[in-house]
């Protein structure tokens, strides 16, 4: 069998973690990009600016108004327009999308340690340093 290279090995790694990830996500009805946005206003003391989605998952401005469009319609997220700066738009979430959160958190967790099972510690960061030496070669 002909070696694979790294790109290839990433990107069907990459991959893989989206349709689990998606058939892990689809219970609460949202897909992984949109778990993503979940965890970062989690992080974010449950609100963010639209603005601050946009730089967070590097994508663009209409890319995050279809994702939190369909948040909202799923009842996860509100949304509204920054009073100071109009600019702006503002994106929380509900109550509901809050109580999930636990759940989600540790989903992610179990299948983070499923995947990294057959590495010790020190692969695991060893792991870690290297991808993030070639994400920074990338920006």
């Amino acid at each position: 069998m002909p070696k694979k290279d790294i790109g290839y090995l990433i990107k069907n790694i990459n991959d893989k973690l989206k349709v689990k990830a998606d058939a892990d996500l689809k219970r609460y009805n949202l897909t992984l990009t949109q778990s993503r946005v979940f965890a970062f206003l989690n992080s974010k003391g449950n609100q963010a600016t639209q603005k601050e989605i946009e730089v967070f998952l590097e994508v663009s401005h209409p890319t995050v108004v279809g994702i939190v469009s369909r948040m909202e319609q799923n009842g996860y997220v509100t949304s509204w327009i920054d009073r100071n700066d109009k600019r702006n738009k503002i994106v929380k979430l509900t109550k509901q999308a809050e109580a999930l959160g636990m759940d989600m958190e540790h989903r992610i967790l179990s299948n983070e340690r499923k995947m990294l099972s057959s590495l010790s510690d020190e692969d695991i960061e060893q792991l870690r340093e290297m991808l993030l030496t070639i994400y920074k070669t990338l920006e």
